[in-house]
Parts: C-alpha cells; structure tokens; sequence
C-alpha cells in the first residue's frame, strides 16, 4: 500500500465469484473485483443504466480537487463557492488521494474547536476511496455505495478523476429506472410486468374487500395487414394512436398495458361488469376515429373486446386473463369490432343487455 490510500474500484463485477487483483498505479494500489460480468440483472426488470448515461444528464462541470496540505478554511471555501458537498483530494500530479466531504468539515468543527480553520485537509480526508468508470452499471454502483455508507463517487477515466456523483444522483437515476422498467418505450403505457402487477394489486383487494372490478383484452383488428400494405412504421403510428386513445378515455384510476404486439389490457376498479362494458364501448368509438394519415393514404382501425367481471372466489391473475382472451377469441370468431363480456368460468355468449354494440359492428 502506497502513500496510506487504498483505492477501491467495484464496477458491475460478480462478487459471488470474486478474484482480487492488486496492480500498483501512480503512488496508490487498486483493488479491482475479477470475475465475469453479471449481467442478469434482476432489479427491475433487467432495465439498465451507465454512468456515462447519467453523466450526459448531468450539468458539465468541472472536477473540483482539493491538496492534502490546504486548510479547511480553504475547504469551506471551496464549497460554499462552487455549491458542492465533496472535493477530491490529489496530489501535484493530479492523482486521485482520497475524498472530502461537508460532513467531514462538520466532525472537524467538533473535533477541533479552537484551531478548525487551520487544521489541514490530510487531517479529515477519507483515504479508502470507492470509484467507478464510466461503463459501470448505476444500480450495482449505487448497491455499493449503500453498502459501504458512502454519499460520493468518484468517476474515473484510466487513473484520472473525471466527475464526482453524489447518492442523490443515483437515487434520482433510480427512479428513472424504475420508470423505463414499467414502460412500453413505444406506446408510453406501461408494459406487460407492471400491468401484471396492478392486476395482482386489485385482485388483492377484490379478495379483501369485495369490490368488484373488471378486465378487458382488446386487439386491433387485422394489424397484421397494416403492416404488410403501409409499413411497420405507419403501424408504430397506429399503435401510438392508440395508446393515446386509452390516455383520454379511461378514468385516472383505471388501469391499461400494453401487453405484446396490438394486444392491450385495461383493469376497471370498482366496476361491475355492465360499466366496464360501456366504457369499453366508448373506447371502441374512439379507435374507430383514429385515422392515421400515410403516403399511401389514411388508416382507419377497429378493436375486438373481451371483457371479463370478477366474481366467486380467485386467487389467480392468470385465470382472469384467460378467460378475458376466450371472451376476445370469440369476439374475434364473430366477425371483430365488437365487445364479448362475462364473467369467469361463465358459458361465452353475447348478452345484447350488458352491451348494446356487442356483435353489432362489422369486421374491420
């Protein structure tokens, strides 16, 4: 160990299968975690950010050092200028020392009362040092940092300091994570996982509360073709279109998905079955005035519905959706644009009571 620091860099290695290397490095030694890469990353859904992407949201500044041998006077300077929380400590040749932060200077006023302002940044620095590199995964970053308490990283380029990220920084870049993680990129709904998940979360309810609710499966009718005659662009469009229809006319509490190619899921809280099947209805209405313009010319689309009502005992997500999709077969078997409801278990059959559009419209 060189210069008393100990420098150590984490990265995304595996540490269920660690072989320690050490290296010396320009007066200190860098303990760097061997092993292969984990990349089956299971937080949040395998949903992946680097540092260099959180850099590139970052405002550029530059990296603000400190010399061992300056005071805290200077220190506090320095952070009250620059508006940080921590400095990086190096020596005349720009190599990485250790890290200082505000809340060292705190335990400095306390600890040294009479002389603070003299006392030199040597005498509180933190000398074991975890860094990352720019092509290290935020989320084992972070992990890290948890682990070992610290509220500063310092990024590293080679063996030269580039930018210092605080914990909040992660934590904001976390919340983006978890955002992406429950999103369909295309459409801007959330995806299949967490649509899984509001559905798990309202059958939890239902089984302690009571309170009905209902499931609907819609597909748009022969996008398949809209592929074929205008592009998969023109099909993106449609799908966007689409999306944007659930956007306005589902309640605020109502749930929606998109759960793989055109097909769509919407959860209706507190509903019975009737309501869910007029508000199915008015989306049907809505989807029927999309009009996606092209090249080629305008797309107009339909949507077939299958409407499941919660009832009895159900301690299954998966039995809800299977049978919503055999009610959506069947709207589909009877010529598509139309709505087919029941309830679970229930014989599949058109109840004209329940739906006044159902099996009334013409295939798209």
């Amino acid at each position: 160990m060189l210069n008393g620091q100990l420098v150590i860099h984490f990265g995304f290695r595996s540490f269920c299968k660690c072989n320690f290397s050490a290296r010396l490095t320009q007066g200190c030694e860098t303990i760097t975690a061997g092993g292969e890469r984990n990349r089956s990353l299971l937080i949040l859904g395998g949903t992946t950010m680097y540092i260099h992407e959180l850099l590139s949201q970052k405002k550029p500044m530059d990296v603000k050092c400190i010399r061992a041998d300056q005071s805290l006077l200077e220190m506090a300077s320095m952070l009250l200028k620059h508006r940080i929380g921590a400095l990086l400590v190096v020596d005349d040749q720009e190599v990485l020392n250790g890290v200082v932060t505000e809340r060292d200077l705190a335990r400095a006023v306390a600890e040294f009362p009479e002389d603070v302002a003299a006392r030199k940044v040597s005498d509180i620095m933190t000398r074991s040092i975890i860094t990352c590199r720019l092509d290290d995964d935020v989320l084992e970053t972070l992990e890290k940092m948890n682990e070992n308490r610290f509220r500063h990283m310092p990024v590293l380029e080679g063996d030269k300091p580039i930018a210092m990220i605080s914990i909040r920084e992660f934590d904001s870049a976390c919340k983006q994570l978890q955002v992406l993680a429950r999103t369909d990129e295309l459409t801007g709904l959330p995806n299949r996982r967490f649509f899984m998940e509001s559905l798990h979360a309202e059958l939890s309810r239902y089984n302690r509360f009571q309170t009905p609710f209902a499931v609907a499966l819609l597909d748009i009718d022969f996008f398949k073709q809209v592929n074929d005659t205008f592009g998969h662009d023109a099909g993106d469009k449609v799908l966007r279109a689409l999306a944007a229809v659930l956007g306005k006319e589902l309640r605020s509490y109502d749930g929606s998905g998109r759960l793989g190619g055109e097909e769509f899921g919407l959860i209706f809280p507190n509903t019975e079955l009737d309501d869910a099947v007029r508000a199915c209805e008015h989306v049907a209405d809505a989807i029927r005035a999309i009009e996606v313009m092209t090249d080629e010319g305008p797309i107009r689309i339909t949507a077939s519905f299958g409407v499941c009502g919660v009832a009895g005992e159900i301690n299954d997500c998966t039995d809800i959706l299977i049978q919503a999709d055999k009610y959506l077969y069947q709207a589909k078997e009877d010529g598509r644009d139309r709505i087919v409801p029941g309830f679970i278990d229930a014989p599949i059959s058109v109840d004209t009571n329940l739906s006044a559009a159902a099996g009334s419209h013409t295939a798209a």
